[in-house]
């Protein structure tokens, strides 16, 4: 017997619980950093985790109130697509409210911050593409596609800063 489906809905609730948890690492990361330069990049980063926090409650509001009309049985997803976000929430780098505290422990100086940071960005990126890819709406993609813009242009800027760190 199948589990039911994954609701988008659901998937906008992962995504805010990752943007608290990134906001939360950022935070932690910033009180851990020595160099000025990271601590303004990642103080930067809190910041843009803070207004994607926003648009996702703004989108989650407009999801749920179409809840029980007509077109909120398009926000439900496939068995396979429901079945892959479901191990994506198991496997992701914050799979859980204070994961951030738990991997800031373990990471010991620049590198490793600015290492786990451009994870952080990259698997946001591959979530939210997937939810831009079996997004009905056109006005939740266009969100979606606007936000793995901006997570694209934090991974570079954290790149830049890992290089410049020497790593």
């Amino acid at each position: 017997m199948g589990m039911r489906n994954f609701s988008l809905l659901e998937a906008v609730e992962v995504a805010l619980m990752m943007e608290e948890e990134g906001i939360r690492f950022y935070g932690l990361a910033e009180v851990q950093a020595g160099d000025p330069e990271m601590k303004q990049l990642l103080a930067f980063l809190r910041e843009r985790e803070h207004k994607h926090l926003e648009t996702f409650r703004r989108l989650y509001s407009d999801i749920a109130e179409r809840e029980g009309t007509p077109d909120a049985e398009l926000w439900l997803l496939d068995e396979e697509v429901s079945d892959y976000f479901r191990s994506y929430v198991d496997s992701a780098v914050f799979p859980g409210k204070g994961a951030a505290e738990r991997a800031i422990a373990d990471l010991h100086g620049a590198i490793d911050i600015l290492g786990f940071a451009m994870r952080i960005e990259k698997e946001s990126i591959l979530f939210y593409h997937e939810l831009l890819c079996h997004s009905p709406w056109p006005e939740a993609r266009e969100l979606f596609e606007k936000v793995i813009a901006e997570e694209r242009r934090h991974f570079r800027l954290i790149h830049d800063q890992l290089r410049r760190f020497g790593g």
